[in-house]
């Protein structure tokens, strides 16, 4: 999971709730799965369970709070409400248990980031627990504090952030790609060059995740260096056959530029060929894509 892998994880999950379903630490692995294909209600069933079932464990409170979280967010005002609250509460009972717990922190700045003011939404309390992270886990802490300004247009600190990140722990791949993904996709002015070897050092670190493939296929896409682009993702299907978001991702920047159609269509079809790995685009997402290629041929055509 902590590769991105969330179908590999699901198997054995389920297998082993097959033989232990009352195995509390599989049921929170099984909610952090669901959650991360789009099934929120499977998910928040799962947390509950895992909670219930052992109560004094700071993580699985830590996760039902970030379900209730994801929950509050896609419901109405008046239901949202309610799931903040229960969020609340998860997020004391984690902490309460370990005040240290960096994914219950997480869960706690994203909400005092987004949420509004009239529902406890504090831009200062957010970088606050920032610091918190910075203290116990500098590796995630200084990756939180750049998540809080990725929207800021400060880009000269948004990348000092990132880079101290790195610095922190040259290998933490997650780090790496943020910063890969800053040059490529966030700053103003991109830096082609800088993210291709921020991209390169990740895959050095794990050719078998497709973060560092879906950077490279970006730029490459962006740069149209369709050679680089093709080797790029024939690497990222031989080391991450389960994963085809680079393909999603090479074809999106063409689309949006509108280069190359014939080749973003096939890319397109490619990624729908089988089911999308967790936390990656949908099956919806790359429907629409595929009606955007539609969309900008006709024009072209008329």
């Amino acid at each position: 999971m902590e590769s991105g892998h969330y179908k590999r994880a699901r198997t054995l999950v389920e297998a082993r709730l097959h033989n232990f379903p009352n195995d509390a630490y599989a049921l929170y692995l099984q909610s952090k799965i669901r959650q991360s294909f789009g099934d929120l209600p499977g998910a928040l069933a799962s947390a509950q369970r895992a909670v219930a079932l052992e109560p004094h464990n700071a993580g699985f409170h830590g996760q039902l709070a970030e379900v209730y979280a994801y929950t509050a967010d896609e419901s109405s005002w008046l239901r949202g409400i309610n799931f903040v609250r229960l969020m609340k509460h998860e997020i004391s009972s984690a902490l309460a248990l370990d005040p240290k717990h960096t994914d219950t922190l997480l869960v706690s700045m994203m909400f005092s980031l987004r949420a509004p003011r009239l529902a406890g939404g504090d831009k200062k309390k957010a970088h606050s627990v920032a610091g918190e992270i910075i203290q116990n886990d500098p590796r995630w802490g200084y990756l939180a504090e750049a998540r809080l300004l990725e929207d800021s247009g400060d880009d000269a600190q948004l990348e000092r952030l990132l880079k101290k990140a790195v610095n922190t722990d040259p290998t933490h791949y997650r780090a790496r790609i943020e910063l890969a993904r800053f040059y490529c996709c966030v700053a103003a002015r991109k830096d082609h060059a800088a993210a291709e070897r921020e991209a390169r050092e990740a895959m050095k670190l794990d050719a078998e995740r497709a973060g560092a493939y879906d950077i490279l296929a970006r730029i490459y896409a962006s740069l149209r260096r369709w050679p680089d682009m093709e080797w790029i993702l024939s690497q990222s299907e031989k080391m991450v056959p389960d994963d085809l978001a680079p393909f999603y991702q090479a074809a999106n920047i063409l689309i949006q530029e509108s280069s190359e159609l014939t080749r973003a269509a096939a890319y397109v079809e490619k990624y729908l060929s089988q089911e999308p790995e967790g936390r990656e685009p949908t099956r919806a997402q790359a429907q629409n894509l595929q009606h955007a290629v539609g969309r900008t041929s006709l024009a072209r055509a008329q």
